[in-house]
C-alpha cells in the first residue's frame, strides 16, 4: 500500500502538467488525473500477465507491447482534448464576442462576464474556458492577471488574441467605444477565417474525391495484374465522400445562414445514401427517379426556409431600430434567433443585465456580422458549384476510361485479366455515383443538403453508359 502511495506522489509531482487545474479546469483536471492513475494500474496488471503468457507460447510477442498502450492514451488524451476544445472555441468565438459587446458600455469587468458564460447553455465549448477562468478568479488572481493567464494557456488562438488585445487596451485606458470596436473587429476576422477555412476544407475534400475517382482508371491495370481486389478502388471515394461531408457539417460556421434542426439534416443527407441502395437493389433508372422526386421535395423545403431566413433578418433589422429608441426588443430578437445560432440568444441574455446601454450599437454590429457572413455563404456556394461540376464529370470520365480498358483487354491476344472484373468496377462506380458530389452539396447549402448535384451526377452516368453501349 505504501508503494502505491509513493507512486501516486511521484505521479503528482512529475506529471502534474497533465492535469493542472489552471490549464484544464478543476473538473477535467480530476478526470485526467484519475484516468492516468487508472492507466498505470491497468498497465501494471497487463505487464504481470504478459511474461507467463509468452513463456507458455499462448501470446504473440508483438502483443507484449500492450501494457504501454493505456499510459500512452492517458498521456495523449489531454493534448487531443485541447486541440478539439480550441477548434470548438474558435467556432463559438463570434457569438461570445457578440455577448460581450453590449457590456463594453457598462462598468462590469470582462473577466466576470466571461466567467458567467460557464452557466450559459448555448455555449458548449466556451463553457470549459469560462469555468477555468472562474477557477482562476476563485484562486485569488485579480481579473487582469486571470485574463492574462487564460490568454497564455487557452488552446484557442482567436480567444488568446482577443484577450491580449483587450487587456492591452484596458491598460492603455482606451475609451469604451474603442473597446466595442476592438471586439467587433475580432468578431469580423473570426467569421472571415471560419468561412475561409471551411471553403478550403471543402475544396480539399472535393478535389481529393475527384482525384480518387480519376485514379481508378490509372490504377486498375496495376491492381488487375497484381491480382488485387479491384472493388477497393471504388470503396475509397464511396467512404471518403460521406465522411468528408459529415466532417464539413461539423466544422461549418454557425453564423451566416438560417440554422435548421437535425430532422432536415437527416432528411437531406440520407437522400444520396438511399439512392445508392436503390441503384444497387433495383436499377440506376429507379435511383434517378428517386433523386428527381426528392430534389423537388427538398428544394420546396429550401424555399420555405429562405422565407424564414428573410423574416428573421427583417425582425433583426427592426430590432436594431427599436433599440436605438431605447426599447429592448426581446420579442423581435426571439423571432430573429435562427438568423445566427447562439449570437441573438447571447444578445437577449446581455440585454437583461446590461439594459439598453450599448444594446442598440451591439445589435447594429451583430447585423453587420451576419450580413458579412452571408456574403461568405454566397461565395462558398459559388465555389461549391465549380467543385460539384468537377465531381459530377469525374464519374463519366472514369467510366469512359474503364470502358477503353475493357475493350483493350477483350481485343488483346494476351490473357491479362477477366473483362467482367472491369464491368463490375464500372457498375459499382455508377451505383455509388450520387455520393461523389455530397461534399460539394454540403459546401453549397450547409445542413439543408441539396440533391441537385447527386441527381446531375447520376443523370450523366446513365447518359454515358447508354452512349457506350
Amino acid at each position: 500500500m505504501k508503494v502505491v502511495e509513493n507512486l501516486g506522489g511521484y505521479i503528482d509531482i512529475h506529471l502534474y502538467k497533465l492535469w493542472d487545474p489552471e490549464i484544464y479546469g478543476p473538473e477535467l483536471s480530476s478526470l485526467f488525473r484519475l484516468a492516468f492513475k487508472t492507466s498505470i494500474a491497468t498497465s501494471t496488471v497487463l505487464a504481470l500477465l504478459v511474461p507467463p503468457l509468452i513463456i507458455l507460447g499462448s501470446l504473440n510477442p508483438i502483443i507484449a507491447l500492450l501494457p504501454l498502450i493505456p499510459p500512452l492514451l492517458a498521456y495523449l488524451t489531454p493534448t487531443i482534448w485541447r486541440a478539439v476544445l480550441g477548434s470548438g472555441i474558435d467556432k463559438e468565438l463570434p457569438a461570445v464576442l457578440a455577448y460581450l459587446i453590449p457590456y463594453t458600455r457598462t462598468p462590469i469587468n470582462i473577466a466576470d462576464l466571461m466567467a458567467m458564460l460557464s452557466d450559459k447553455s448555448y455555449f458548449f465549448w466556451f463553457k470549459f474556458e469560462a469555468s477555468r477562468l472562474r477557477y482562476l478568479l476563485n484562486l485569488g488572481y485579480d481579473p487582469l492577471t486571470a485574463l492574462k493567464k487564460l490568454a497564455e494557456t487557452t488552446p484557442s488562438r482567436g480567444l488568446s488574441e482577443v484577450i491580449r488585445d483587450y487587456v492591452n487596451a484596458q491598460s492603455l485606458g482606451v475609451s469604451r467605444g474603442q473597446l466595442t470596436l476592438m471586439l467587433f473587429k475580432h468578431a469580423m476576422e473570426s467569421i472571415r477565417d471560419q468561412w475561409r477555412s471551411h471553403v478550403e476544407f471543402g475544396r480539399v475534400v472535393a478535389e481529393g474525391i475527384v482525384a480518387a475517382i480519376i485514379s481508378i482508371v490509372a490504377l486498375s491495370p496495376l491492381i488487375l495484374l497484381g491480382g488485387g481486389y479491384p472493388v477497393l478502388l471504388v470503396v475509397i471515394p464511396a467512404v471518403v465522400a460521406p465522411a468528408g461531408a459529415i466532417a464539413m457539417l461539423a466544422t461549418r460556421p454557425s453564423i451566416g445562414e438560417y440554422r435548421l434542426s437535425y430532422f432536415e439534416l437527416l432528411l437531406t443527407i440520407t437522400v444520396p445514401l438511399v439512392a445508392v441502395i436503390i441503384n444497387y437493389k433495383v436499377s440506376l433508372e429507379a435511383g434517378l427517379a428517386y433523386l428527381a422526386g426528392m430534389t423537388i421535395v427538398v428544394e420546396a423545403i429550401a424555399i420555405g426556409f429562405r422565407r424564414l431566413n428573410a423574416t428573421a433578418m427583417r425582425e433583426l433589422r427592426l430590432a436594431v431600430e427599436e433599440s436605438r429608441l431605447g426599447i429592448i426588443p426581446e420579442g423581435r430578437l426571439a423571432k430573429a434567433e435562427r438568423a445566427a445560432s447562439g449570437v441573438v440568444r447571447a444578445i437577449i441574455s446581455a440585454s437583461k443585465i446590461a439594459g439598453t446601454m450599448g444594446i442598440g450599437e451591439a445589435l447594429n454590429h451583430i447585423l453587420t456580422l451576419i450580413e458579412e457572413a452571408q456574403r461568405h455563404v454566397k461565395a462558398a456556394s459559388l465555389q461549391a458549384t465549380v467543385l460539384a461540376i468537377l465531381s459530377a464529370t469525374s464519374i463519366p470520365i472514369a467510366i469512359y476510361g474503364l470502358n477503353l480498358l475493357e475493350n483493350a483487354i477483350k481485343t488483346s491476344s494476351l490473357d491479362i485479366a477477366d473483362p467482367t472484373t472491369i464491368t463490375l468496377m464500372t457498375w459499382l462506380i455508377a451505383v455509388t455515383s450520387p455520393l461523389v458530389a455530397l461534399p460539394a452539396s454540403v459546401l453549397q447549402r450547409g445542413w439543408l443538403i441539396s440533391p441537385v448535384y447527386p441527381l446531375i451526377t447520376q443523370a450523366m452516368v446513365l447518359i454515358t453508359l447508354n452512349l457506350l453501349k
